[in-house]
């Protein structure tokens, strides 16, 4: 199901990039697709993906001391004692946080893509550990207003 409803994403995309066909209707389903998504839906997407409940944080790396931002799916699950959230309550009301964050800055459908494409699976017991990199695709504007808000 949720492969399914990554190929609708993916399809909405292209489509997006082509310009709506029919008007306006086309940015409501958006819209509506968005507000459907929530936290328990970020869950059941990386349980999909992984088997297990993941926790995700973003990262800002410098590049050429241009700042680029990552959603990382971390190494830590659901239940371990290294997990940062003492109840899946809290996991699920910070999965509800970043999907905000995501909708906000219309990066959703990007994070969901990267997610089901992507062939790296979080690992702990390495060092370092290895999390999963998504890479938000931010114009320069969303960028300036995102670290001004974190200085």
């Amino acid at each position: 199901n949720e492969k399914q409803r990554s190929s609708n994403d993916e399809s909405s995309i292209v489509a997006g990039a082509a310009g709506p066909e029919n008007g306006d209707e086309e940015d409501g389903d958006d819209d509506d697709d968005d507000a459907e998504f929530d936290g328990y839906a970020m869950r059941d997407a990386i349980f999909a993906k992984y088997g297990e409940c993941f926790d995700v944080d973003f990262r800002v790396v410098q590049n050429f001391g241009e700042p680029i931002i990552y959603l990382n799916v971390m190494p830590f699950r659901l239940g371990s004692r290294r997990f940062r959230h003492e109840t899946e309550y809290e996991y699920l009301c910070h999965l509800q946080a970043v999907v905000e964050i995501l909708i906000k800055y219309e990066q959703l459908d990007n994070i969901m893509v990267q997610l089901m494409e992507t062939d790296k699976k979080p690992r702990a017991g390495t060092s370092p550990l290895i999390a999963v990199p998504l890479r938000l695709d931010l114009t320069k504007e969303q960028l300036r207003s995102i670290m001004g808000e974190m200085m």
